[in-house]
């Protein structure tokens, strides 16, 4: 079966299963950082250095608390203060074993974190619950203090890949001079800020981002490139090589120092790169580093079971008989692993980790996927796209092939227009939030048509020159034939008409994240490819760096003559836009209905909504829940093993039930939540329908106004001036913003 997305334990790592327009692509999409505002209630900061006494409180739905155990996941706190006088703690990391449940286990009400030592920044008490984040620090350890007054304070609570944001200033402000800061009864933001200097993400428009307060290490606390004052290295490989591999035991002769060490691996300088990367694990299934994939690499797994027995790697942790890695070298590997692991060159976040002095980052490019023999499968590569400085783009293009005279006879099907596979992979270069590879259903007779605009080369000699796409090697060995980059969300609408997810049954090729992505069948289940074809490329592609680069990718599709039985995609867009026009400040569930051929057997279930999409469950056809997801952007995918058997002749027999809640703008308590709600003013336009505000989020906040410019009816009273018309029913789209009910899996059907 397709093996499920795994969660880092210790990094930033988010995978989505559903990849815009092609929920069903075969690999996860790294997803984007979600920041939600909250209410704050109190922030205190006052005292002398050393002494210094911090409390916070701050309400709100979003406060983080189902769906996350801070135990198993990074959580972090910064604050930061702005005006003349303005400073900030730097990013603390918070000691994961210090959080416990609040209540039963299996059912927290809560979450609460307790470090009497204060060790990590002064932090001694978080609470989570019930919509509440409660913070109590101080002490010697403390980072920060006012040393001036400040125009406002923000506080900034990270889980995972969410943030939170409350901002303390204008009216809240009640005290604010050298060493004492007081707030109260803050509004909530209209947006978090982005890019937050000091959260340890690189993100546009920073040059670093270290997340400490070190201004000697290369990146200034204000996050500009500086003065480093440790050791350098040429690249974050030769760091990882002299501060990991070395000092703890690593290359020892008992261990991986010797040219045929341990399990046959050498960890020799000389050496160690060219065994590590895309090399099989003699002691498990995996590579000992796969580009882009750190749960895909037993050298990460092995070091983080030293410190994690339950991490499901066969054998003992490395290094062996030793005492662990300290976090953060552990960390260092993860992060230079899912950035690609290239063997020159900085990967971004591993600086300040290692402690060491890098080279300016530049744009990293993976290791090609080699292209496999012919007798045993067939490659895709997708055209570079070029990516200039500091920027980020969706795009949708078209390319296409026409392997029919290399696949063997013996794995092509009788109609002699597809192949069989059972497994694929996918690797592109770490800028990348997704690439989802379509199967458009066009072939050759579609190629020239206007909508596809001009074909040109990308990479190799002529590149930007026109090309055909059906001619050969139009562009030379190392260029492809590509139609226009058009901007595009998902590839929706892209091309001829009849083309693509929506009308493609078996549309999906492939489909990554910022890294790679391995996808395999049980044996004897199969997929079928077409021979030859238009294939649609949708690339959510960014640059963090200062410059410029060509983002390239690659698809591996390895044939199979295993035919037990064909495995196929299934969607039910039928009521995609269901929750469509759903007022603001409400909570609905909406259900429907999925009849199965008879004769299907379903191998997993998945869904997908966004970000107001609160729950999704399937019930069998006796009533009986099968699956549940509560995060959108992570939905759970559930394998059935056996398959659910759909043999009976009568289609109530047949037929799932799926649900979903969309909460537009409520808390728990049904309480009114301006945060959380559709809202025009910070919401991307979209390309569906229009977010028309029809009641306020501000001033008489819930009550019906008359669109974007009707603030004055939400005013507190006549002439008030603190009314704002900004929240909107549900919208349609392909946005996070917008929403969608889908109902998807794989299955195959009984043979004759």
């Amino acid at each position: 079966m397709m093996m499920p997305a795994s969660r880092s334990r210790r990094g930033r790592i988010a995978v989505v299963a559903a990849c815009l327009g092609a929920l069903l692509c075969s690999g996860a999409a790294h997803a984007h950082e979600a920041r939600f505002g909250l209410t704050g209630r109190k922030l205190v900061i006052k005292g002398k250095s050393g002494r210094t006494q911090v409390q916070f409180v701050a309400q709100g739905e979003g406060v983080p608390l189902f769906g996350h155990d801070p135990s198993t996941v990074e959580s972090w706190l910064l604050v930061r203060g702005l005006g003349e006088a303005r400073g900030l703690t730097g990013k603390i990391v918070l000691d994961d074993a210090k959080w416990k449940p609040i209540g039963e286990a299996s059912n927290p009400r809560g979450y609460k974190y307790v470090d009497e030592s204060q060790a990590r920044g002064g932090v001694r008490k978080v609470v989570l619950k019930k919509g509440k984040i409660v913070v109590i620090a101080g002490g010697p350890d403390w980072p920060w203090r006012p040393a001036g007054p400040q125009d406002e304070v923000w506080v900034h609570f990270g889980l995972e890949d969410e943030s939170y944001c409350a901002r303390f200033g204008d009216g809240a402000v009640k005290r604010s001079r050298a060493g004492r800061f007081v707030a109260r009864r803050a509004v909530v933001p209209n947006e978090c800020p982005v890019p937050l200097c000091g959260n340890g993400t690189l993100e546009l428009g920073e040059t670093c981002d270290d997340g400490n307060l070190v201004e000697d290490d290369g990146c200034t606390s204000s996050c500009a490139a500086g003065e480093c004052n440790a050791t350098s290295y040429e690249s974050t490989f030769a760091a990882i090589q002299e501060l990991v591999f070395e000092p703890y035991g690593c290359t020892s002769a008992v261990c991986h120092g010797k040219v045929d060490g341990e399990g046959g691996l050498s960890l020799l300088p000389d050496r160690a790169y060219d065994n590590l990367l895309a090399v099989p694990s003699q002691g498990s299934t995996y590579n000992r580093v796969e580009p882009g994939s750190p749960r895909s690499s037993s050298l990460y797994l092995k070091l983080l079971k030293a410190t994690d027995p339950d991490v499901d790697v066969p054998g003992t942790g490395m290094p062996s008989g030793l005492d662990p890695l300290p976090d953060q070298l552990i960390e260092a590997v993860r992060e230079w692993i899912y950035g690609a692991a290239p063997e020159t060159g900085t990967v971004v976040g591993t600086q300040a980790l290692l402690g060491a002095c890098f080279p300016d980052p530049v744009p990293v490019s993976v290791e090609p996927l080699t292209d496999p023999d012919a007798s045993e499968g067939m490659q895709l590569e997708m055209p570079p796209v070029p990516i200039d400085p500091q920027s980020e783009f969706e795009v949708c293009f078209a390319t296409y092939y026409d392997v029919t005279d290399r696949v063997p006879e013996q794995f092509k099907d009788p109609t002699g227009e597809f192949f069989y596979t059972r497994t694929s992979a996918q690797r592109i270069d770490p800028h990348s939030h997704h690439l989802v590879i379509i199967n458009s259903g066009l072939g050759a007779a579609e190629a020239h048509d206007p909508s596809f605009g001009a074909w040109r080369c990308g990479g190799g000699p002529d590149d930007g020159e026109p090309c055909d796409p059906l001619t050969p090697d139009a562009c030379g060995a190392d260029g492809i034939c590509h139609s226009e980059f058009g901007a595009n969300l998902g590839c929706l609408g892209y091309g001829p008409p009849g083309a693509g997810s929506a009308n493609v049954a078996n549309d999906s090729l492939g489909g990554v994240g910022n890294g790679q992505a391995v996808t395999t069948f049980k044996p004897g289940q199969y997929r079928r490819v077409p021979l030859q074809g238009l294939v649609y490329w949708n690339l959510h592609a960014f640059n963090l760096t200062d410059l410029p680069h060509a983002l390239k990718a690659y698809l591996n599709i390895f044939y199979t003559d295993d035919l037990g039985t064909e495995v196929l995609p299934f969607l039910d867009f039928s009521h995609i836009y269901i929750a469509k026009g759903q007022p603001p400040f409400t909570r609905e569930t909406y259900c429907a209905e999925y009849t199965f051929p008879q004769g299907s057997n379903v191998i997993s279930l998945s869904s997908h909504t966004h970000e107001r999409g609160a729950a999704f469950w399937i019930n069998d056809p006796a009533g009986n829940r099968i699956y549940e997801s509560f995060t959108y952007e992570d939905p759970v995918v559930e394998h059935f093993d056996p398959p659910l058997a759909f043999a009976a002749a009568d289609p109530a027999t047949r037929t799932l039930e799926y649900c979903a809640t969309y909460n537009n703008g409520l808390n728990t308590d049904g309480t009114l939540n301006p945060e959380t709600v559709r809202r025009r003013s910070n919401s991307a336009p979209s390309i569906f329908s229009l977010c028309t505000p029809t009641h306020c989020t501000a001033g008489r906040l819930g009550a019906e106004c008359g669109g974007a410019d009707d603030h004055a009816t939400c005013d507190s009273e006549p002439g008030a001036g603190d009314g704002l018309c900004d929240a909107c029913p549900i919208t349609a789209g392909v946005t996070t913003q917008d929403e969608m009910f889908v109902l998807s899996g794989w299955l195959y059907e009984d043979g004759p």
